[in-house]
């Protein structure tokens, strides 16, 4: 009867790493523009980067800024902030992945990408994404290069204010955050098997 216990403790431990083990492709972004707004004497223009998105989730989640990148989830089609150390997930910043069209090449190495942006707190798309996908993988499907560049532009109508730019990703973030968790489930499953 332990070995069938022992067993089924180690189906559901590979069953288990076989969910966790599905690692983020996460790529720093650069997101380099201007943001418009009206003031007394007229539109005042400032400068916007990567850096104001990492700071906003770092004070709203009270960690600290330089721990944490900006990202683009290649399979996700979206934008996140994450703890530089391992690419664990901390928040969302923009969405690309519900309206888009895209035009690919035949060996699926290059897309050419339209998408409307959404926020988590807007309902309505804020504006636009237009850019140049490039991707490079193994046998495996697993990708090895990849370079994402394009142009954006929207608004938060609230704030009265208006983005436009560029932004590039192409630098790799190590996803070993769910790496982690199993680690710590493995420790958790022996410790439980022991004590039967």
């Amino acid at each position: 009867m332990k070995k069938y216990y022992r067993f089924l403790g180690l189906l559901v431990l590979s069953f288990l790493q076989t969910f966790a083990l599905q690692a983020d492709n996460l790529f720093r972004v650069t997101w380099h523009g201007k943001v418009y707004t009206s003031g007394p004497n007229g539109v005042v223009v400032k400068t916007f980067t990567e850096k104001d998105f990492v700071q906003k989730v770092a004070a709203d989640n009270g960690l600290d800024a330089s721990s944490l990148v900006f990202v683009y989830r290649a399979d996700k089609h979206d934008t996140a902030v994450v703890r530089a150390s391992d690419g664990a997930f901390v928040a969302d910043v923009l969405q690309m992945e519900y309206n888009y069209t895209e035009a690919k090449n035949s060996t699926d190495t290059q897309t050419v990408r339209q998408a409307l942006l959404y926020d988590e707190n807007h309902q309505i798309a804020l504006g636009s994404a237009f850019g140049t996908e490039k991707v490079k993988r193994d046998a495996n499907g697993n990708i090895t290069g990849y370079n994402f560049r394009g142009t954006f532009q929207y608004s938060i109508p609230e704030n009265g204010a208006v983005y436009s730019g560029t932004f590039a990703a192409s630098k790799r973030v190590a996803d070993t955050s769910s790496q982690q968790d199993t680690s710590q489930q493995q420790t958790d499953q022996t410790q439980a098997q022991q004590t039967q």
